[in-house]
């Protein structure tokens, strides 16, 4: 993310070797206790600390000021010679502030009880698919999804966040007016094109090194069908972009050189993808009605904030994805190993991005990686930075903002993650409108990183791999599946899905991971998520692999098979703390070598 801090136009408060991947040692006290729901935490304060020392201030301002008007409301004048009228007010009411008012009720719409299934044979390129535990076509499954999908959009309801400049007693009658809505401080951009270490690569190699080249582009796998959206202060000039494959929503509010770096990479990594361009807090309306459907969002900015915790805006973003099911990558921040994960970044839903040198496949040095009060361990994922783009032309914006064909940071590694996961979905529609199933996918078919000791986690030894194409995509050995429903569905009377997995080797290396959603408005007023779910893996009766971390909304094992018998799958909810959250569920199993 380049320091570019794009902050961005909003959300603000926004509170902003080794396979030693997942622990097999419980720290989640309740791992063994039936579910539960507890919905009795209090709300934190609905005013970010800027919001809360402004309001306080002009409450206690007894400053008067001096109005001259040559008339009043009904058209009259003042004084003998009908002159100017002269007026004192309190400052305090007049006196505004530019803030975000975010409405974090998650409002969604009911779920029908289903559970989905894939498999996929790279090398007789065979897809196969399973709905409510029946083999069906592909031709089948999609029909049905696409119909389920059609009627869920058009009944949910997703509530925006919105910009407006208040005076604080409009912002204490905007926080009456509803008990889920919270207002933070509007943060302006500060784009920095650069940061760190200059290893730049061309974007050639870095394809190369991630496989995309080879695994995706050269078996004809460019983004097709995609939709792609990010949100930056300005707009790339056309000279940068292949606009057969670029959209903007809104008006250009002016050229860029951070959203230069940004499109640059989505347009080489995923070159058939549609990328649609948006300014300022917004997020897209109706994702679904696109040519190209928006499936996945890249948001290279974050936030300044003397918060520690999960903010409105994270809530916001938690809401997006709960609602329209969009993936969307975040990056993490440029404030170094001990900084903190910037918001929205901190979001439950979302995938924090790190950033790794192409170089030696470490973290680099300004990756923040310090987790946020709410303990979960982010980033989720590192991918490269430090992109060259030779015979790019240079571009200035202002002083000090210059595109000179090379783009780093965070910023750099979060679209080249959201274009790398854009060819993902549009090799395997199985995963259109499933974040949960990606980020298990990303998380189980992630590599290791060479200084793993960089990574600070929160509450387990979970570190964040690199992502690697045929990992997640040509694997010989892999299976997807969901679960998605209101809240008491798919779990049976222990609290349990079982599933066995069969066509192991011995000796072979695997992974499995899960993760599942949260509503925003539940984190917000918890910081934590609804649900707690571990998972475990069984052979003949024996205790292979389990992940119990109490506050991430994923779990991964890594284990080796001891034979060439089945291994059976747990996943356990042990807590369920919110009956009005519902059941969405992804499940990712991956051959590790």
């Amino acid at each position: 993310m380049n320091k570019k801090i794009l902050t961005m136009t909003a959300m603000a408060v926004l509170v902003g070797g080794s396979a030693s991947y997942a622990q097999t040692v419980s720290d989640d006290f309740q791992s063994d206790e039936v579910a539960f729901v507890d919905e009795s935490s209090a709300a934190p304060s609905r005013m970010d600390s800027g919001v809360r020392k402004f309001v306080e201030k002009q409450k206690a301002n007894t400053q008067k000021r001096k109005v001259t008007l040559k008339s009043d409301v009904l058209g009259r004048r003042g004084g003998a010679q009908k002159g100017a009228l002269n007026y004192e007010i309190n400052a305090a009411d007049v006196e505004k502030m530019k803030v975000v008012i975010s409405d974090v009720k998650a409002d969604d719409a009911p779920l029908p009880t289903v559970s989905g299934r894939y498999e996929f044979d790279p090398e007789k390129n065979q897809k196969k698919f399973w709905l409510n535990g029946s083999k069906v076509s592909e031709a089948n499954y999609l029909a049905q999804a696409e119909k389920r999908e059609k009627k869920y959009s058009e009944s949910k309801k997703f509530n925006s966040p919105r910009v407006a400049y208040l005076t604080a007693n409009e912002i204490e009658k905007e926080l009456s007016s509803s008990e889920t809505k919270y207002i933070s401080e509007y943060k302006e951009p500060k784009p920095a094109l650069t940061y760190g270490v200059q290893d730049y690569r061309d974007y050639t190699y870095i394809l190369q090194k991630s496989e995309i080249t080879s695994q995706a582009h050269n078996n004809g796998v460019k983004g097709q069908g995609v939709g792609v959206y990010y949100n930056e202060g300005g707009c790339p000039p056309l000279n940068y972009v292949n606009t057969a494959y670029y959209t903007r929503i809104g008006s250009c509010p002016g050229y860029a050189t951070h959203v230069i770096g940004v499109t640059r990479i989505l347009q080489t990594t995923a070159p058939q993808a549609m990328i649609y361009g948006i300014d300022g807090v917004n997020y897209p309306q109706n994702v679904r009605s696109y040519a190209q459907p928006i499936l996945i969002g890249s948001q290279s900015w974050g936030f300044v904030t003397d918060e520690t915790g999960y903010t409105a805006g994270d809530a916001d973003m938690d809401n997006f994805i709960y609602s329209n099911r969009v993936v969307e990558f975040v990056a993490a921040g440029n404030g170094g190993r001990n900084s903190l994960i910037g918001a929205p970044g901190r979001a439950l839903n979302a995938i924090s991005v790190g950033a790794i040198s192409p170089v030696d496949d470490k973290y680099v040095s300004y990756s923040s990686s310090k987790n946020a009060r709410t303990k979960i361990d982010k980033p989720e994922v590192a991918n490269y930075t430090s992109f060259r783009f030779p015979g790019d032309p240079s571009y200035t914006a202002g002083s000090n903002d210059t595109y000179r064909g090379t783009f780093n940071g965070t910023s750099a590694a979060t679209p080249f993650m959201a274009g790398m996961t854009a060819n993902l979905l549009s090799q395997h529609q199985f995963l259109w409108w499933h974040p949960e199933v990606v980020k298990a996918v990303l998380i189980a078919g992630s590599k290791p990183v060479q200084n793993p000791e960089y990574d600070i986690d929160g509450s387990s030894t979970f570190l964040a791999g690199i992502p690697h194409y045929s990992s997640f995509s040509w694997s010989d050995a892999y299976r997807w599946r969901f679960w998605q429903g209101e809240n008491k569905s798919n779990f049976n009377s222990n609290n349990e899905i079982v599933l066995t997995e069969y066509g192991l080797e011995k000796g072979k290396r695997y992974r499995v991971a899960i993760a599942w959603l949260t509503s925003g408005q539940y984190a917000l007023n918890n910081q934590q998520a609804a649900q707690d779910i571990d998972l475990s893996v069984w052979q003949n009766g024996s205790l292979l692999a389990k992940s119990e971390s109490r506050n991430n909304p994923f779990e991964l094992v890594e284990f080796t098979a001891k034979n060439w018998e089945g291994v059976t799958i747990k996943i356990k909810r042990v807590a369920n703390r919110a009956s009005s959250e519902k059941v969405l569920l992804g499940y990712a199993f991956v051959k590790a070598n």
